[in-house]
């Protein structure tokens, strides 16, 4: 209970602090390195104040100075700051709408140019990720979304949607998969507690879309979750 009580004053804390920080540079613009900071600085006091003791893997894999449409599995809400710990690229995250509401949060989220989608208006989403994709083009930026829209409720990953490989299909951006253990247990869905404990990330090698179209998304689709499952068995027994 007091880990729970003390997250909950840090990362509010952090929140509103990094909030604050976000919105003064969101006026000038939401995707520069200083909001980029701001987002890492977020994350980091999260992680810490959390107790997560992260582990990360396949740092080799990518550049920090390039593009990809992150692609992750989808275990607590600690996923977002971890992958932020983690990956040294520039990321906005597709979030789902309900989170903008929330005070700071949704603020800063809106402030560092997050975006919005709404799971029950396919057109709405399909604007998102529009959007998404001509900040990819002229921000140099990397999206990260989960695939499986929501948490796993059981632990287990899901079936992926399509949306997040037909932008990176539409931008010839690589996909980035990106296996998470053991977020699960720091944050479990549904209860009001927080663990301290292992989290591991596991960055796979990036996947070429150039080989793919619309029309064979499910091939580019199929691979990623393989990838992503892979790196997430191998690991779940050690870092769940």
């Amino acid at each position: 209970m007091l880990h729970l009580i003390f997250f909950i004053i840090i990362f509010v804390s952090a929140t509103v602090f990094c909030a604050i920080l976000a919105i003064f540079g969101g006026i000038f613009n939401p995707y520069s390195s200083y909001n980029t900071a701001v987002i890492r600085l977020w994350a980091r006091i999260s992680v810490i104040a959390a107790g997560v003791k992260l582990r990360i893997e396949g740092l080799e894999n990518i550049r920090p100075e390039n593009s990809y449409v992150v692609v992750a599995n989808h275990q607590s809400h600690m996923d977002i700051p971890v992958i932020n710990v983690a990956l040294p690229n520039a990321l906005r995250i597709i979030a789902k709408k309900e989170l903008f509401t929330i005070p700071f949060l949704g603020w800063g989220m809106k402030a560092v140019g997050m975006l919005k989608i709404d799971r029950t208006n396919q057109k709405k989403s399909i604007e998102t990720l529009k959007g998404a994709e001509n900040i990819i083009r002229s921000c140099n930026l990397s999206i990260l979304a989960f695939p499986e829209g929501t948490r796993s409720p059981d632990g287990k990953i899901h079936n992926f949607k399509k949306g997040p490989f037909i932008m990176a299909i539409n931008t010839g951006i690589p996909v980035l998969p990106v296996s998470i253990s053991g977020t699960r247990n720091i944050i479990p869905k549904g209860k009001i507690r927080i663990n301290s404990g292992p989290v591991k990330i596991v960055i796979h090698p990036p996947i070429d879309t150039s080989r793919y179209t619309l029309e064979n998304r499910n091939k580019l689709v199929q691979k990623t979750r393989n990838f992503i499952e892979k790196g997430f068995i191998e690991n779940y027994g050690r870092s769940s």
